[in-house]
């Protein structure tokens, strides 16, 4: 749920920690991959359940990579995984969990179709703009190598659900909006998921007045920032649980 330009953001808060893993900051350029990599849904035509390994509304509350390494078990242990794949794969399921932190504790409840406010297509519609307003903070810092470490990153035949074309593509998608001097385009990717125009989006964004009336009043700044820092333990724990689980 959150974009690919918010986890990467997460990221780049991991790997200040000290104890950051070794095998994530020697193949980084495939950590940061795999942590926009289920995303390539959108450019794969596959359905979200195939690369995320849940539903929404999300009923089952299984760890998503649970299920992944149920249904592809060889992905379970990353010992005997070439080095990059292995960052890969952490990547991925880092990913898996914030999406799954994010449903439970800022979609459902606040967005969601049990949400009680206004309609649910509004709903989705201001989830938007807020996902547009979080990119545009965390955009500047991303801007700084962000893009050069993803087209770094060389899949080969990491996932048996996704094909390196289309990690590929996706990738060169993400990092081509990193580069210097390019845009993003969240923008004009809600607006054609919507059928909206891009200025709905932007008379919105535009005005702090709105933004707090329609969207802050209801998700606090300090919210927000409490689920950040949450996330990156979240993430923290994701790690560790499946870099020790590699088989003696």
């Amino acid at each position: 749920m959150p974009t690919p330009f918010y986890h990467l953001s997460l990221v780049r808060d991991l790997v200040a920690a000290e104890d950051f893993p070794p095998l994530l900051r020697d193949e980084w350029p495939a950590f940061c991959l795999g942590n926009i990599a289920p995303d390539a849904q959108n450019v794969s035509g596959q359905t979200r359940a195939a690369t995320h390994f849940f539903d929404v509304p999300m009923r089952d509350l299984t760890p998503a990579w649970h299920v992944m390494f149920r249904q592809f078990p060889r992905l379970a242990d990353p010992g005997p995984l070439p080095p990059a794949q292995a960052a890969f794969l952490t990547g991925y399921i880092c990913h898996l969990a914030l999406d799954q932190l994010w449903i439970a504790d800022i979609f459902d409840p606040i967005f969601g179709l049990g949400a009680g406010w206004s309609t649910f297509s509004q709903r989705l519609f201001l989830h938007n703009v807020l996902r547009i307003y979080l990119d545009r903070i965390d955009l500047p810092a991303l801007q700084n190598g962000a893009s050069a470490a993803l087209k770094q990153a060389r899949p080969q035949g990491w996932l048996p659900f996704l094909t390196d074309d289309a990690l590929r593509r996706w990738r060169d998608f993400v990092a081509d909006q990193l580069a210097d001097g390019a845009a993003s385009q969240t923008v004009e990717v809600f607006a054609a998921r919507m059928s909206l125009a891009p200025t709905d989006f932007e008379s919105l964004l535009q005005s702090p007045t709105a933004m707090q009336t329609q969207i802050l009043s209801r998700l606090p700044l300090s919210t927000l920032a409490d689920f950040r820092a949450r996330g990156i333990a979240r993430t923290r724990e994701v790690i560790a649980e499946y870099l020790s689980c590699q088989k003696a």
